[in-house]
């Protein structure tokens, strides 16, 4: 997977350089023209941008937390025992950080390492990556995967109630700003919102990012706020207050609300928002929701003015979808296992170091259920022979011929799906 030991120890690096450093630094250099030391030349490029990308899309979290750490003295990157005081665990724990309140990440800087145990406060977490929900009784959770979908992640939790402003990136983005290569401009108000039975909010803060102007009052405030109560998750954006030199009147307000249960209907102040079958149908319409997968339900308003509160209401407790895996005539040597790798996240999106293992409950019959994957969707994946340990970004084996095809069913089980050998 990685050329060297330097390659490995730069991804590594650069991942925890992209969550915890403010701002980032890449530490380019090639003053002897002889060697470049930049995310696009050393390492593993896709884990690179992966991370870097990541961190533009919670520029909008990090910038309120540092209008706060210049209002109120809280730190940005503070460590755990700050908010959580009373956990002897963490007094003296230096290999996990927070970011504000409401994201633990965990550093990781040791060569080969694929997985690592991490520790959580008592209380409800959902891994950033996956959207898994995990509750803590203030205990480790052990061999949390490094390599999701097919990149190098430091293992990160948000906990329960965490409501993360972000934005628009993709391979356009120019800037944090918005700004894009087909000269627009993406500003609509993102929020990946973690629902709990308790209400809590956080406070966007906005400013022109080119001036001082915020300290004499340009800054836009706007409150997100929510609560589960029963089977409904309830998401309000509320007015914006204050303003600043080219602060958008109006703006589309999408909610990634992560959930372990599927989502049956979404209303916006009251009246309901359609439904789309798939992620393409949703981005072309103006406005809507769909249910993701990976414990992933995405709605979102059309432009509305930023004076206006919005209240999106979920109604859950539809069952996610789930299948069946089975590979037969898995035949084996010590060492390796029988793999199912696909287009779905949650079969590794087609990479093999985060392939889903499966069981040999019938020697050679390899068999294993895959949760939380996207409704209504047609899946392509095979079997794969892999190493268990110290693997590359290679299968030993592949299912040969064509693809399986896997057309999975708005909600529930979606039966058993075979490949070969």
């Amino acid at each position: 997977m990685l050329d060297s030991d330097l390659n490995e120890l730069y991804t590594q690096w650069f991942a925890n350089g992209a969550w915890f450093e403010v701002p980032v630094r890449p530490h380019t250099e090639n003053l002897c023209n002889c060697a470049q030391t930049s995310p696009d030349k050393i390492g593993h490029t896709a884990s690179n941008l992966a991370n870097l990308r990541q961190r533009y899309e919670l520029t909008p979290y990090y910038y309120s937390l540092a209008h706060r750490a210049h209002q109120f003295g809280e730190p940005v990157v503070p460590p755990p025992a700050y908010y959580h005081q009373n956990d002897p665990n963490l007094r003296e724990a230096g290999h996990e950080k927070l970011i504000g309140r409401d994201l633990l990440v965990a550093v990781v800087a040791g060569a080969g390492e694929r997985e690592r145990d991490v520790y959580l406060p008592a209380g409800t977490w959902y891994d950033y990556a996956t959207g898994e929900k995990l509750t803590s009784t203030g205990q480790w959770f052990t061999d949390r995967p490094l390599w999701v979908n097919g990149v190098f992640r430091l293992p990160a939790f948000a906990r329960a109630g965490a409501i993360l402003p972000k934005m628009h990136v993709d391979d356009q983005t120019m800037n944090v700003t918005g700004k894009r290569t087909d000269a627009t401009t993406r500003n609509e108000l993102i929020a990946r919102v973690h629902p709990d039975a308790a209400a809590t909010s956080f406070t966007l803060y906005e400013d022109d990012g080119a001036t001082t102007g915020y300290r004499t009052g340009a800054v836009r405030t706007t409150q997100i706020s929510q609560q589960l109560t029963g089977g409904t998750a309830t998401v309000t954006v509320a007015a914006a207050g204050g303003t600043y030199p080219g602060a958008p009147a109006s703006r589309q307000n999408v909610i990634e609300l992560v959930t372990d249960t599927q989502a049956s209907a979404v209303t916006l102040n009251g009246s309901p928002l359609p439904q789309h079958a798939t992620k393409a149908a949703f981005d072309a319409a103006a406005s809507g929701w769909y249910n993701a997968g990976g414990n992933l339900v995405v709605a979102k308003s059309a432009a509305t003015t930023v004076t206006t509160a919005k209240t999106f209401a979920f109604t859950l407790g539809q069952a996610p979808v789930s299948a069946t895996f089975t590979c037969h005539n898995g035949t084996t040597t010590p060492g390796q296992s029988v793999y199912a790798v696909g287009s779905a996240p949650q079969l590794g999106a087609w990479s093999v170091a985060s392939a889903v293992k499966l069981s040999p409950t019938a020697y050679p019959t390899w068999t294993g259920t895959i949760g939380k994957l996207p409704p209504g969707t047609a899946v392509e994946w095979k079997c794969v022979k892999r190493q268990e340990a110290n693997f590359p970004d290679t299968a030993d084996q592949w299912q040969p011929g064509a693809n399986t095809v896997l057309t999975t069913p708005a909600s529930g089980s979606a039966g058993t799906t075979t490949g070969t050998f």
